[in-house]
């Protein structure tokens, strides 16, 4: 018989007769390397929930000026939201310059207080002519995506007194194409009905109407605007131009994506936030899970070793036993490993989470007022998905791993004569 068969022999029949052991062996490594997958696993999860509020409105950066006064309204009637005071043409187009920043799109946000009911108002570009609103539909960022969004009726027309009505309040309020509203001094007819895309709340209203229509009703000066939807050409740039926007807009709040894991739960800021860090921690733990289970069933073997060195085996055939079966070791645990982090994240993908449905400072205006009307909760699942080149590469990569610990450690523990070892 040859020595490769006589190794291969007497692999399987010790991983088969030491069953116990090697189930041991196999979940604990298992386990490792699933702690070290589900953690990238889980930060690209809960970083993708943080960016679908920004993904379907086209933007990565959400800028308001907001003021030191009191958030609840001295009086009734349409005004400007405190979180969200006017900002100058000029100021906030010098944004344009920002290194990163490649859109900047201004609307303007009008609460409408009344007793019993509350209503939110957003002005977006309608008129084509104005170029420095970036009305072109392929530039289109925050509100004023809603253009495509529209499910009934057609969009207002600039100057005709026209709105747009989202579907959720709408239907509470009976209000479709051809009704009147009145807003501030001014009644708008209905022109259609939009659908918000899952996850675009933070720029959500109850009425969308032409942004030079917004300003007349709180008479706001032209240009300015109190909301502005920033888009970067990379997302790695973001916070280095949220830091430039702050010095250029005094008292500004600036929200990302990053902003949102913190709203999360500590769990998405660990994973998602400091995904690296929490990473490098996960394997250093899982390599010291690998030597303590690797080590352990060395200290059975010690014995076995020694008696086949006194028949003939040299220390470095057995080396080379002990790293073969704790490469195979390795390797089932590997897959075993892939396959505990599918289950879970397969368990952990039917959790929700509900997301923010604006950036107001304050508490909801509306549960200040006892509105009758109240906005269906926005909740979405955690969608988390494994790699398919992971059920090849790790349960290659635990091998080597598992088989490198297994030729150092079976070295540690063969130091010393064979009867040395037979006899302690």
């Amino acid at each position: 018989m040859s020595p490769l068969k006589i190794h291969g022999t007497y692999l399987i029949k010790e991983l088969l007769y030491r069953w116990g052991r090697s189930i041991f062996v196999v979940g604990g490594v298992g386990l490792a390397v699933s702690m070290v997958i589900l953690l990238p696993v889980l930060g690209e999860g809960f970083q993708s929930l943080a960016q679908l509020p920004f993904k379907n409105l086209a933007a990565d950066l959400v800028v308001q000026q907001g003021t030191t006064e009191s958030a609840l309204p001295e009086t009734m009637g349409l005004m400007i939201p405190y979180s969200a005071q006017p900002i100058a043409e000029k100021k906030w187009n010098s944004l344009r310059t920002i290194e990163g920043v490649t859109e900047v799109m201004g609307t303007v946000l009008l609460w409408n207080f009344a007793p019993g009911k509350f209503f939110s108002v957003s002005g977006i570009p309608l008129n084509s002519g104005n170029q420095n609103e970036n009305e072109n539909p392929e530039k289109l960022i925050g509100p004023a995506k809603v253009k495509e969004w529209l499910i009934k009726g057609r969009l207002p027309k600039a100057g005709n007194n026209e709105a747009l009505v989202e579907r959720h309040y709408g239907a509470f309020y009976s209000l479709k194409p051809g009704k009147t509203i009145k807003i501030g001094s001014t009644t708008f007819t209905i022109s259609g009905i939009v659908d918000i895309r899952q996850g675009s709340q933070i720029a959500s209203a109850n009425f969308y109407l032409d942004i030079n229509e917004a300003r007349r009703l709180v008479n706001m000066k032209d240009g300015h605007v109190n909301q502005l939807f920033l888009r970067v050409s990379d997302p790695s740039t973001a916070d280095s131009a949220k830091a430039s926007i702050q010095k250029i807009i005094q008292n500004s709040s600036v929200v990302s994506a990053v902003s949102f894991l913190s709203l999360l739960g500590t769990l998405s800021r660990l994973t998602g936030q400091f995904q690296q860090v929490t990473t490098s921690v996960a394997g250093v733990l899982a390599l010291l899970l690998l030597i303590v289970f690797l080590r352990g069933a060395m200290g059975e073997r010690q014995r076995e070793a020694a008696v086949l060195r006194t028949i003939g085996w040299s220390r470095e055939h057995v080396r080379k036993q002990i790293s073969a079966e704790a490469a195979i070791q390795g390797f089932i645990g590997g897959s075993l490993g892939v396959l505990l982090t599918w289950l879970a994240a397969q368990g952990l993908s039917t959790l929700k989470f509900s997301l923010p449905n604006g950036l107001q400072k304050s508490d909801d205006p509306a549960a200040f007022l006892g509105s009758q009307y109240v906005a269906p909760v926005v909740e979405t699942n955690l969608t988390l998905s494994l790699d398919p080149l992971l059920w090849l590469t790790t349960p290659i990569a635990t091998a080597l791993i598992c088989g490198i610990l297994g030729w150092w450690l079976a070295g540690q523990r063969l130091r010393g004569t064979p009867w040395g070892k037979i006899r302690s």
